[in-house]
């Protein structure tokens, strides 16, 4: 879709305009936008630049994202201008004292990693959105006024360009405009956290050569005294590096041919066979909006936190935010969900913000040492500690990162106790299933976008959810595939992975929630949560009394 191409709003339906506001298009908003054209939901997204944003922004993404963009049938467009095949180096002179593979993604079915040019990422989103007849993109325009009812939002938007101001009405609005988001500022909520003061100063060039998308690609952390820093090179040529400025230094000086020639340099790159196409100073932050919604306005990616950038959990943090929140929100506007669920948006999803902004700081730790001494240590104990077989196979599985769990205390979970490893809060892990054409498919494929319960024979769904609707799974162990035969409707967990999950779990079935996370289990299931679950199915028997 061409950023300057804007459809009409769609047939106002009785007093708003849309179901949906979303101010920005990047990464996140432009996620959302799928999500909710997905789902039929009415959506304006308002957008103050008129084309993408050239400049390499962000440059990684993980399992999570990847997820959730193959749920909308992206993934694999995105794939052919993205490497997955990374390895992550900490190098410190010419001792390498940490390298950790990327690729798992912790059974996701997803490549843990990759790596991108953001401008593409953005296109692939942005003819994605395309697709949806409900969905509008309004580019040109800045969000400068809300005004909130107790049924809708009303939303002031000023053309950057100049002109009169435009008005627009809707049920909800998701900010998605960023660290400096003028909707959060419209709304009054603060932004605490705090400044890093050091200054960094990053180079985008692209090589003259065009580097085949499926290169191995090796980032390395600069973990050296003198000057730390990031070497990426990214897919299609690009190649992005990151310098502290050193004291005595500014970004004026860094800038000049003399001070970027100085600079490539020392990373063994030569000034002339490269094409630079932006250089710029910055310093990062560390903040979480006080609340992430008000009324009707939720925030979401940077509007509602901002991570030092060492784990490269922006992006993805923002697209977790999204999938989180837009299915809840089909769930209130189209399905018969109280509104109340829609609050279960920040419980779930700020631990996991917090627990990676505090692995980012670690890792910015480990590569920012100033004391030659300490880094000489810190060098030979991770090279000691990564001989050690325990260590070893963490690093191989990728599993310093947190693994993504929703907070589920004032989450919307099982209503009975947690038994011993329970499953609620977590992903339904994704392996290849087959079904009765014996072909390999994927388990997102056939969860759809819809509440399902997953169960081995020993646990079908219960009666009361199939009649609020909910769909069934139906799997199989995976010696069923010996006889080449599969019913109807069964699945053949041919890998083991969804057998060895419950297992562990001491369950024989998950209930499993439009966005992939359990529910409950089988053995948690309780007779309130049947009334909870089918007030948030959307398509299935709707009540006698209608909703408000």
């Amino acid at each position: 879709m061409n950023s300057n191409q804007i459809r009409p709003l769609p047939e106002s339906n009785g007093d708003v305009d849309v179901d949906v506001v979303i101010v920005g298009l990047g990464p996140t908003g432009a996620t959302a936008a799928n999500l909710l054209g997905q789902r039929g939901i009415t959506t304006a997204v308002i957008e103050r630049d008129i084309s993408i944003f050239p400049r390499q922004r962000a440059i990684a993404s993980d399992e999570d994202a990847h997820r959730v963009w193959q749920g909308l049938g992206l993934f694999d467009d995105m794939l052919t201008t993205m490497s997955a095949d990374v390895r992550v180096h900490f190098k410190h002179g010419n001792t390498t004292f940490l390298s950790v593979p990327s690729a798992e993604s912790r059974d996701q079915g997803v490549p843990g990693t990759a790596y991108y040019h953001q401008p593409e990422l953005e296109r692939v989103l942005r003819e994605g959105i395309a697709r949806f007849p409900s969905v509008t993109v309004r580019s040109g325009l800045e969000a400068v006024g809300l005004r909130q009812t107790d049924d809708s939002v009303t939303t002031t938007l000023r053309p950057v360009d100049g002109g009169e101001d435009q008005l627009i009405t809707s049920r909800y609005v998701i900010a998605a405009d960023g660290g400096s988001s003028s909707v959060r500022k419209l709304l009054g909520i603060r932004l605490p956290g705090k400044h890093i003061e050091e200054p960094w100063f990053d180079i985008q060039l692209r090589a003259w050569y065009d580097l085949p998308a499926n290169a191995p690609l090796d980032f390395t952390f600069i973990s050296d005294p003198r000057r730390p820093g990031v070497d990426c090179p990214c897919p299609m040529g690009y190649h992005r590096v990151e310098y502290r400025v050193n004291k005595g230094e500014t970004v004026e000086q860094l800038q000049t041919e003399a001070g970027l020639r100085g600079l490539l340099a020392e990373r063994g790159i030569d000034y002339d066979k490269v094409e630079i196409f932006r250089s710029w100073g910055y310093t990062f932050h560390i903040r979480q909006a006080e609340q992430w919604s008000k009324g009707r306005v939720f925030l979401a990616g940077d509007a509602a936190h901002i991570m030092p950038p060492f784990a490269g959990q922006g992006v993805s943090s923002g697209v977790r935010d999204v999938a989180n929140l837009c299915w809840k929100l089909d769930a209130v506007l189209r399905g018969n969900a109280n509104a109340d669920l829609l609050q279960t948006y920040e419980s779930e999803r700020r631990p996991n913000v917090e627990k990676l902004t505090n692995f980012s700081l670690r890792i910015g730790r480990i590569v920012m040492l100033q004391n030659k001494f300490a880094a000489r240590v810190r060098d030979g104990l991770f090279l000691t500690a990564s001989k050690a077989p325990g260590v070893a196979g963490l690093l191989k599985g990728n599993k310093l990162k947190p693994l993504y769990e929703l907070g589920t205390k004032d989450g919307f979970f099982g209503v009975a106790s947690p038994r011993h490893r329970s499953p609620r809060g977590t992903f339904v892990k994704q392996p290849w299933v087959i079904g009765s054409n014996l072909v390999p498919t994927r388990l997102d494929t056939v969860l759809s976008n819809r509440w399902t319960w997953i169960g081995f024979p020993a646990a079908p769904i219960p009666r009361e959810l199939a009649e609020a609707g909910v769909s069934e799974v139906k799997l199989e162990y995976a010696s069923a595939i010996a006889t080449h035969t599969v019913a109807a409707g069964h699945y053949v967990d041919s890998e083991g992975v969804l057998e060895r999950q419950m297992r562990r779990a001491g369950a024989d079935g998950f209930l499993v929630r439009p966005d992939r996370f359990i529910y409950c289990s089988d053995r948690e299931f309780a007779p309130e949560d049947h009334l909870r679950v089918a007030a948030s199915v959307v398509g299935g028997p709707q009540p006698a009394e209608s909703r408000t």
